[in-house]
């Protein structure tokens, strides 16, 4: 097995038998950047080999989970266990960090194309159809848990909602903001021509996964409320107890960028690996509640969207920025 040759510090597996963490059992750990980093190494799903581009996103995700099981048994045989509530946890974090990485690449790809470039022809996807533009680039950012979108903003917009929400806490309200998993914005004319926007990730070792870390700090203060076009909450599965989170999310969200910063429409996604038996396509119907009683009322959720691989990602991506980059002015 090929994990036998890894440095004992690039292991899936740590084994903590003999260092226990404080207040817990836990005795083996999912070393998620190095599951993501071993897994992934020959290039990012949907921009690599046909097998794994057309491959089911749901066994993409799994694989990574799979190699760990396979180095756990092979260096601690029966003695490997790890608990379902970590395992659930690292599948959420590789599922989302994947899909981060397969819009990245597309939109590095695109954004090459708005500033001049040829169209990338391997593998094969339908080029942009609008016209090629600097003020057309997006950026990808995969957003830290417990972070505030609203940094993302210009100091205007921030002081704006901070106002709000001082006015809120007089009346002992408040209005507090759950982040995305993704977000996706228009560059700001800062970083048109920053090479951070265009270059590949074409792996996820750990440099790599630290570049989509990071990203969202480069952008911090620097995005218009309309440039914040699509935000997506991905969820592994839709259980009754996280079926509402993104809905939540979704209506905050669409108030103070619509509502009360007057950005056009924000689009809102979920994307899971499965929704199978829980009623959320006749959930995520629902209304956003900041349109709901205006001439021109929108679902919270656009869509509630089951990859079926990577691939397809890529070409879905392609043609929502096709539709609403055709809004940006060259």
């Amino acid at each position: 097995m090929a994990t036998q040759a890894l440095d004992p510090s690039a292991r899936l597996i740590q084994d903590l038998r003999n260092s226990p963490v404080r207040g817990r059992d836990t005795q083996f750990r999912l070393a998620q950047q190095n599951i993501l980093a071993y897994t992934y190494d020959a290039g990012i799903p949907g921009w690599t080999s046909s097998g794994l581009n057309s491959m089911s996103f749901r066994e993409v995700v799994l694989q990574a989970l799979g190699n760990a099981n396979d180095e756990g048994r092979l260096w601690y045989g029966a003695d490997y266990v790890v608990k379902a509530n970590a395992v659930s946890k690292v599948t959420g974090d590789i599922y989302e960090i994947v899909t981060s990485a397969v819009l990245w690449e597309t939109a590095a790809a695109w954004n090459r194309y708005m500033r001049g470039d040829a169209w990338r022809t391997s593998p094969r996807y339908a080029r942009p159809q609008v016209t090629p533009s600097l003020n057309r680039q997006v950026a990808v950012l995969n957003l830290p848990r417990r972070y505030d979108w609203v940094k993302l903003l210009t100091p205007e917009a921030q002081e704006r909602v901070r106002e709000f929400r001082a006015s809120l806490a007089s009346n002992d309200l408040a209005m507090p903001t759950s982040t995305p998993d993704i977000a996706i914005v228009i560059l700001p004319a800062s970083e048109q021509q920053s090479p951070v926007w265009t270059a590949d990730l074409g792996d996820l070792s750990l440099p790599s996964q630290r570049r989509l870390d990071d990203a969202h700090r480069t952008l911090e203060g620097k995005i218009e409320p309309g440039e914040l076009i699509l935000a997506i909450a991905l969820k592994t599965s839709l259980r009754s107890d996280r079926l509402y989170q993104p809905l939540y999310e979704a209506n905050v969200m669409e108030f103070l960028l619509e509502r009360y910063l007057g950005a056009p429409r924000v689009e809102f996604e979920v994307h899971t690996l499965t929704a199978e038996g829980t009623g959320a396509a006749i959930t995520y119907s629902a209304a956003a509640l900041s349109s709901a009683g205006g001439d021109d009322p929108h679902r919270a959720i656009r869509e509630l969207y089951v990859p079926a691989n990577a691939g397809q990602v890529v070409q879905r991506f392609i043609g929502f920025l096709n539709e609403r980059t055709a809004l940006v002015a060259p």
